[in-house]
């Protein structure tokens, strides 16, 4: 069963992109909501939505937020989705969890600074200063979470299948080429049996 996992830098409108892709080609897409509810379900309640991207602080580290506990059970749920298939996974390290799951298709969503400025500033209204301290800070937390839950680097493209930047394709571009790579990988894993 095939399955797509969308990494993005913040504010590429990367979430929005992989919403995009399950509608156009029929797939249910997983975030945060769905996410949450199935760690829940699984005796782990957490709020994923704070700490997503982020960096967890000390006290967080020490009292209470196991590392491990957290990706084993955020894996558990996304194998659980890539087995039932047609799903695309937002976020999470899904590329990372899901590496050698057959199938599965890694997409990385990326942007200038520039341009992800003018994103956050035209979705959030917030002026051009705010904005890029958003996108600064992002990227370092970003970095120092994807090392702390998962032991690699985000923005390493060895870990996608694609790495598409928005200041050169277009949100409809990219649901196109995704859903082409989409079907080779299918034929692909289809082939080898």
């Amino acid at each position: 069963m095939a399955v797509i996992t969308i990494s993005r830098q913040y504010g590429t409108g990367g979430i929005n992109i992989g919403r995009k892709i399950a509608e156009k080609i029929g797939y249910r897409f997983m975030y945060l909501d769905e996410l949450i509810a199935a760690c829940s379900e699984r005796g782990l309640e957490i709020d994923l939505e704070r700490i997503e991207g982020r960096p967890p602080k000390i006290v967080e580290r020490l009292f209470g937020l196991n590392r491990d506990t957290v990706r084993d059970t955020i894996q558990e749920v996304m194998k659980e989705a890539a087995r039932v298939g047609d799903v695309i996974i937002g976020g999470w390290g899904g590329q990372v969890l899901l590496k050698d799951h057959p199938g599965a298709l890694h997409l990385r969503i990326v942007g200038s600074d520039e341009s992800r400025t003018r994103h956050i500033m035209d979705s959030a209204g917030l002026p051009h200063t705010q904005a890029y301290e958003i996108v600064e800070k992002t990227n370092r937390d970003q970095s120092l979470f994807s090392n702390y839950f998962f032991n690699v680097d985000f923005s390493d493209p060895k870990l996608y299948h694609a790495v598409m930047n928005i200041d050169q394709t277009s949100q409809e571009e990219i649901v196109e080429m995704a859903e082409i790579l989409l079907e080779n990988i299918k034929e692909e894993t289809a082939a080898s049996g």
